[in-house]
């Protein structure tokens, strides 16, 4: 597609306490192969984390950046900044990105060729996420290849099923209309990623994995590991409370939930 023809497409990204990532985050987006005229960020950072917004001020960017702060009440979690920030996305399409996320340059090209190739109820689409720090630990190696198990294997077989995707936790690319309809991401649920995917297959969307790669670092110590662990398993356990709730005695049949979250 020429650059000319592409549409505006919005990068979100949720930061808390991440000054030493600000520089690696904005280089990973200005290396991606898109007009910057066409990219429009929006960076959702707390409004009490004084360090992260002034490492962004610091930061010269050549593509323009919107901060948009997120008042330090309710939860503080990450769905709540990323609602905060989806108001103000310009584009058609929209990406989530972490802060110490290295997108491949062709990813928003490869999501946008797998948008335009589908006739049907496309909503999201998947980007692999890869662990590079494998070295670091026997905790990183474990990560390295849990991810390689379900981005590669597990969530490929969903798909090839047709049932629910449960996302990853970022480079989860989407119709911004889409989802803004379905409410956005549910703000108290710290696994959001897939509590959205199973949304939006409620809904009657599906979703899919592009052939394209975004690379992160896994916590490479035990007390990192442990509290990603436990907001996870916190978050799933609340994800198959609702989903078992709302699922019950209609099996995988597509259906708007009985509340918005």
């Amino acid at each position: 597609v020429p650059d000319d023809a592409l549409p505006v497409y919005s990068i979100i990204c949720a930061l808390y306490r991440e000054a030493r990532s600000v520089n690696g985050l904005l280089s990973a987006i200005e290396r991606l192969d898109y007009p910057a005229e066409k990219l429009d960020v929006i960076l959702a950072v707390e409004a009490d984390d004084h360090e992260t917004r002034a490492a962004i001020a610091a930061r010269k960017s050549r593509i323009p950046i919107t901060l948009v702060p997120v008042a330090a009440i309710g939860p503080r979690t990450k769905p709540k900044a990323l609602n905060v920030a989806l108001p103000f996305a310009r584009g058609a399409f929209s990406v989530v990105f972490d802060a110490e996320d290295r997108p491949e340059a062709n990813q928003l090209r490869r999501a946008l060729q797998a948008f335009r190739a589908d006739g049907g109820n496309l909503a999201c689409v998947q980007a692999r996420l890869c662990i590079d720090n494998t070295a670091d630990s026997l905790l990183a190696g474990y990560f390295t290849a849990e991810y390689a198990g379900q981005f590669d294997v597990f969530l490929l077989g969903l798909t090839a099923m047709k049932l629910p995707l449960p996302l990853g936790g970022s480079s989860n690319h989407f119709y911004t209309a889409t989802l803004r309809a379905v409410g956005g991401w549910d703000a108290y649920n710290v696994t959001e990623d897939a509590d959205l995917g199973v949304r939006l297959a409620r809904f009657g969307y599906r979703a899919d994995i592009i052939d394209s790669t975004t690379y992160e670092e896994a916590p490479a110590h035990f007390g990192a590991w442990l509290r990603q662990r436990t907001r996870w398993f916190k978050g799933w356990m609340r994800l198959v409370k609702c989903t078992t709730f709302h699922n019950c005695c209609i099996g995988l049949r597509p259906f708007k939930p009985l509340y918005l979250y």
